[in-house]
């Protein structure tokens, strides 16, 4: 059976977009072949006494075993997706609270099977801006599986975005390694994202990893988020509007839009120390400012040479 889970706990907005994602689901996965069950991970299951759901509630002490041994909040998704395997098996989705379905989730799940697994989107590689921190951290750092093997890192190891977690119950063993790696990166690198890096590197290694970019939108920039906010606070809290399917109506063409940050990257065409000095270069004059006006006064130079051109 086909399960899409969510985790949402504490409080804030992220109540109303996982409303908005659920429903989003509800609306494309009417007259499914197959049944899909909706799993929401909670602290606060009345929240959604009105949604087709199914709730597990987590208490305060299991939220806090879930941050492990450095208190990281983003590592409870890691054992959301495992216990929901382990407890339902089949095939499953977990998706972000600031997600919305854009075509029918059958679509993400058919790439999700015995060695094939899904994640959002790749962002970006190491060797990219994005990417210099978590690699500077990792230069002299030895990493290794369960097993003892040595983990390779290099410059095009790339990072996938969380917001869609695709896996198969054959892949249950990975999400050990998934949590041992988060650990080992996290005591040395303590960053936001490396729960989403340790799922893009144990996913890319064992499994054929899809991505689920053109099937689910995943809005997490401030820029996207906080204009929809105010839609989600009017519609959604509106009581004269008793429908659920009528609050998605009128929520629809509100929704953030599918831009430029909704691509994966392309990894650069140029490789070695010549680009990587390059890349470097143009940052750095990127980053201090200098980079518009070397670009005026080259505009400026090929301006004049025209000029002084013979005709």
């Amino acid at each position: 059976m086909k399960t899409l889970a969510y985790l949402c706990y504490g409080s804030g907005p992220h109540y109303d977009e996982l409303v908005f994602s659920v429903l989003s689901a509800v609306h494309r996965l009417r007259g499914a072949r197959t049944p899909c069950r909706i799993v929401v991970y909670t602290d606060t299951p009345g929240a959604f006494h009105d949604l087709p759901v199914q709730t597990e509630v987590l208490s305060e002490q299991t939220l806090k075993e879930w941050t492990g041994p450095f208190g990281y909040q983003y590592r409870r998704k890691i054992l959301v997706v495992k216990d929901a395997l382990e407890r339902f098996g089949g095939r499953l989705l977990f998706v972000d609270c600031d997600t919305y379905f854009a075509r029918h989730p059958d679509r993400a799940f058919a790439a999700v099977r015995p060695g094939h697994t899904l994640m959002h989107i790749a962002e970006y590689c190491l060797r990219d801006r994005s990417g210099w921190k978590l690699a500077a951290g990792l230069l002299d750092v030895d990493l290794r599986d369960l097993s003892g093997r040595r983990w390779q890192m290099t410059p095009t190891t790339a990072m996938f975005n969380s917001g869609v977690i695709g896996l198969h119950e054959s892949a249950l063993p990975l999400l050990d390694e998934v949590i041992h790696l988060n650990d080992e990166i996290y005591s040395h690198v303590p960053l936001t994202n490396i729960e989403q890096f340790a799922f893009s590197v144990c996913l890319s290694r064992h499994t054929r990893l899809h991505q689920a970019y053109r099937v689910v939108h995943h809005y997490w920039h401030p820029a996207e988020r906080e204009p929809f906010h105010r839609h989600l606070a009017q519609i959604l809290h509106d009581e004269t509007i008793a429908s659920p399917e009528e609050r998605f109506r009128r929520l629809w063409p509100h929704r953030p839009g599918q831009g430029v940050r909704a691509r994966p990257f392309k990894r650069p065409v140029k490789t070695g120390v010549r680009a990587e000095v390059v890349r470097a270069l143009h940052w750095t004059a990127k980053s201090s400012g200098l980079l518009g006006v070397m670009k005026v006064a080259a505009s400026a130079a090929r301006r004049r040479q025209r000029r002084l051109s013979p005709r």
